[in-house]
């Protein structure tokens, strides 16, 4: 089995900015990691566990330790284990939801394991005044923590948790074994823009659902769903506000999904946690079941790009965390030749850096400085281009989105930018791997597909 090499490494911190991102500095030798470990069908390492979404920090009211904006070149510890529905111990990494709000100037910050140099990468970027939030998956430092590090002026920063993975054989104590990951060529479950309800009102949500065919010869792959991994975009809201996504089984949760500013187009990925649908509660009995809810009128589009099921259908994939690491930056040549022009699509060949039970990479996508309004899609190199899109960012601003880069037959994704012309930075913090113990043949492809998919209304 190959080992990885530099797109795990650790790399050195530059001491200057380039654009409102990290410049990239030479990179110390790098440390390789070891391949994902092959373990057994009820090993619990590498899989993931939804949690009911919970707000860890929030700078404006000291929720988690810290009262105040976090200034410049400075950096906070946020205690993540034992908080938030994550348990104390067995947990490896874990899926946040990072929101800057009020920031004086444009920066960026880096989420990274508590304990290590911080790495030459980013995790939100954003210019001066900016409302908005990134999905951020970070490895956990020895005491289960992270550390947040602002660049430049000063910013209030919100943080709320939405799952984890097992560090351990063993996982949690009493959890037993979580979920494996399956990404889908994105599928769009709804768009208000050509849904005869229209917008969504402020203070309403959306009851959606979706159906998955048979395709594995059991009763119901519905019943072995735990949580869609969903991209969720604002368009067009009238005044500020945010948009919640969760199971429905609560009231809505006191946490955010997306932030967005008022006449926006504002994307973010998502792992939401999902139930069955009750009988006659939505389009089909038992059929995964989630719910957006909306601060302010808006229109809403949403793309299905993964599942997690229960961990014991074959095929799955696990996952392995790593320091932000940087695979692709534009403005040097590195990873793409220079920034994309007008219709124009770049191939990332990552052959030489990834193990081979690896299918996708957890990364940050950004945008630098657009020309033009623009949109940018991530997918499989030799698969068509989707529909749907990755980020939206408009022309001068520096703007990032989590990106599950799928990797075709040849260890290899595409980015294609719509219009005007732009620079692309990617930084990778894990990847999802065939676990050997439960992969039924060796491609990690899955059968799964999508039968159907509803919005059951607007509900208050």
């Amino acid at each position: 089995m190959r080992k990885i090499r530099t797109l795990l490494g650790v790399a050195t911190v530059g001491a200057s900015v380039l654009a409102g991102l990290p410049a990239v500095a030479s990179a110390a030798p790098s440390t390789p990691s070891p391949a994902p470990a092959a373990v057994t069908s009820d090993s619990a390492r590498g899989t993931y566990y939804p949690v009911s979404p919970a707000r860890l920090m929030d700078t404006r009211t000291g929720l988690g330790g810290r009262t105040g904006k976090v200034g410049p070149d400075s950096s906070l510890r946020l205690q993540v284990t034992g908080r938030g529905g994550v348990p104390a111990g067995g947990v490896a990494a874990v899926v946040l939801n990072v929101t800057v709000t009020g920031p004086t100037a444009s920066s960026f910050l880096t989420v990274f394991p508590a304990g290590r140099s911080r790495p030459t990468a980013s995790s939100v970027n954003f210019p001066k005044d900016w409302l908005g939030s990134n999905n951020v998956t970070s490895m956990l430092g020895s005491a289960g923590d992270v550390t947040i590090y602002n660049r430049a002026g000063h910013t209030h920063v919100v943080v709320d948790v939405l799952g984890f993975y097992a560090g351990t054989d063993t996982g949690p104590a009493g959890l037993g074994p979580g979920g494996q990951f399956r990404p889908l060529t994105p599928v769009r479950l709804h768009d208000s823009r050509t849904d005869h309800r229209g917008a969504l009102p402020a203070g309403a949500a959306i009851n959606g659902w979706v159906d998955f065919d048979n395709e594995f010869g059991m009763d119901d792959y519905n019943r072995h769903v735990r949580a869609l991994v969903l991209n969720i975009t604002a368009v067009g809201p009238q005044r500020d506000g945010f948009l919640t996504a969760w199971s429905g089984e609560t009231a809505v949760p006191d946490i955010s999904t997306v932030n967005y500013r008022a006449g926006k187009i504002v994307p973010n990925l998502a792992y939401v946690k999902t139930q069955p649908c009750p009988p006659f509660g939505c389009g089909v009995d038992g059929a995964p079941r989630y719910m957006i809810h909306s601060s302010a009128t808006t229109h809403l589009v949403v793309d299905l790009v993964g599942v997690v099921d229960d961990g014991t259908v074959p095929g799955g994939l696990r996952f392995s965390p790593a320091v932000p690491t940087r695979i692709v930056d534009s403005r040097i040549g590195q990873g793409l030749t220079g920034a994309l022009g007008t219709a124009q699509t770049g191939r990332v060949d990552v052959s030489a850096t990834v193990t081979d039970p690896t299918r996708v990479l957890v990364m940050n996508v950004t945008a630098v400085a657009p020309e033009k309004n623009t949109v940018l899609t991530v997918w499989a190199d030799g698969a068509a281009k989707p529909t749907a899109s990755n980020l939206n960012p408009e022309a001068g601003q520096i703007v990032s989105n989590g990106v599950l880069g799928v990797l075709g037959p040849e260890d290899a994704f595409q980015v294609h930018n719509l219009t005007g012309r732009t620079h692309v930075v990617a930084d990778v913090v894990g990847t999802f791997h065939l676990n050997p113990a439960t992969a039924s043949g060796t491609t990690g492809g899955s059968p799964l597909r999508v039968a159907g998919s509803g919005v059951s209304g607007h509900v208050r």
